[in-house]
């Protein structure tokens, strides 16, 4: 029997669920950035770079497995739709956030001020990188999956676990502690999990 957090590995790829995950995954980022902007103005120190820390790896658990959850990824072409569903995501997310999270000044824009006032040399970096952590999420779930059905909670959790070590080792050695390096790391667990990955299954 089949428990809720274990999905099988039948790839559905209509353009209703494409299109409907990107955009239920572009209102949860939006959800999480009025969280994470919230508690910015409301914690300072440790506490904000602890609560900032948690958010970023939870979000990119969410943002790199959603897909997967929804596309049930087993080969190369079922990969990419997952990362359309990334991209999708990351496209709804600036629509929302051009249209309603600006105008309420909810947060600066430094990185508006450094390109002159426009955005658009750093948007499609995001866009691409949304896309990336949908892929790698994927990648990871095809090869989990040529076992059986997907426990998305454990593999989600695997890397969770693998992003907390990663940014440890950093936070100890070569980096400071700062959210931005939990994104660095949630990045770096994703890649290590896809040779993890194969490496299990194949015992």
């Amino acid at each position: 029997m089949t428990s809720a957090t274990q999905l099988t590995t039948q790839t559905r790829n209509d353009v209703r669920t494409i299109v409907g995950a990107g955009a239920t995954l572009g209102l949860v980022t939006v959800v999480g950035v009025v969280v994470f902007a919230l508690l910015s103005r409301a914690l300072t120190g440790t506490p904000e770079l602890i609560i900032q820390s948690v958010l970023i790896v939870l979000g990119g658990a969410v943002f790199a497995y959603y897909p997967s959850m929804m596309v049930r990824p087993r080969d190369v072409d079922s990969i990419a739709w997952a990362a359309l569903v990334g991209l999708l995501g990351a496209l709804v997310y600036t629509v929302i956030d051009t249209a309603v999270l600006r105008p309420l000044d909810l947060y600066h824009w430094t990185w508006d001020e450094i390109g002159g006032g426009s955005g658009f040399w750093y948007i499609p970096v995001w866009w691409m990188g949304s896309a990336t952590l949908a892929w790698l999420g994927a990648w990871v779930f095809s090869i989990v999956g040529r076992s059986g059905p997907v426990n998305i909670v454990a593999t989600a959790g695997t890397t969770v676990v693998l992003a907390v070590i990663i940014f440890a080792v950093l936070g100890l050695t070569v980096a400071p502690f700062h959210s931005a390096v939990m994104a660095l790391a949630v990045s770096l667990a994703l890649i290590f999990h896809i040779p993890l990955a194969g490496t299990l299954h194949k015992l």
